[in-house]
């Protein structure tokens, strides 16, 4: 009983641990990005916000969608195939140029969404931001969703990048409840950051939302082959 328990423990910091390395490597890969946020936030001049926010504009699909990608394509591999938690560095980095090409097209396109989005909103009068700021605030919610299973899909199979798009926006439909979940979990994780450190929240705000997004996707993945199943035999 007491060997049991000692081997729970230390499967459960070997899990912690590993997560924590490869959010490290994640952050490790955004550093750019971080600075670049630090003087969007914290400019000293005009010239630095405006450098600033064009070159977070540029590093999105640029170095944050591939960092993202790699990040997920290794914790999809612990979730999916119970892989070893060994060798971060090297499959993070080898899923980081595999995926490259597809990334920066992820981000071209949800950046462009992303800018028409923001753009339209910031047209509205002012009489009618009660009403349609929710609106705005649903298609928000729904393209930060489209990402995350795009990427899953993405770094799950090795589907044509359309059809991924056009089957990642569906699957926010097709499996409600577990989207549901899934905006729960994301939303436990936002207020977690509010209310820690914001430093040790970076130690963690990329593991834990891989995980809980792959975890999300693959449980509709696994639902969707269980109904196909019968039908195939």
């Amino acid at each position: 009983m007491g060997n049991e328990r000692w081997y729970r423990w230390y499967g459960a910091s070997q899990a912690i641990a590993s997560m924590l390395l490869l959010n490290g490597y994640w952050l490790l890969f955004n550093l750019p990005v971080l600075l670049l946020a630090l003087g969007l936030i914290f400019p000293s001049s005009p010239r630095q916000f405006l450098f600033s926010l064009v070159g977070l504009i540029i590093s999105f699909p640029s170095i944050l969608l591939p960092a993202t990608f790699a990040l997920f394509g290794v914790m999809r591999r612990w979730l999916y195939y119970q892989e070893p938690r060994q060798a971060i560095g090297g499959t993070f980095w080898r899923l980081y140029r595999e995926n490259y090409r597809r990334s920066f097209a992820a981000g071209l396109f949800f950046g462009s969404l992303a800018l028409l989005l923001l753009g339209s909103y910031r047209q509205i009068d002012s009489f009618q931001l009660p009403v349609l700021a929710v609106g705005y605030l649903f298609l928000s919610i729904i393209l930060l969703v489209w990402l995350l299973y795009f990427i899953c899909d993405s770094v799950h199979l090795a589907a044509p990048m359309r059809l991924a798009l056009i089957k990642s926006f569906f699957i926010i439909f097709w499996a409600p409840l577990q989207t549901l979940m899934l905006l729960g979990l994301l939303s436990g994780l936002a207020l977690l950051l509010v209310l820690i450190n914001p430093l040790l929240a970076g130690l963690i705000v990329g593991g834990l939302g891989s995980q809980c997004a792959c975890y999300s996707y693959l449980r509709i993945i696994q639902k969707a082959q269980a109904k196909a199943a019968p039908a195939d035999e």
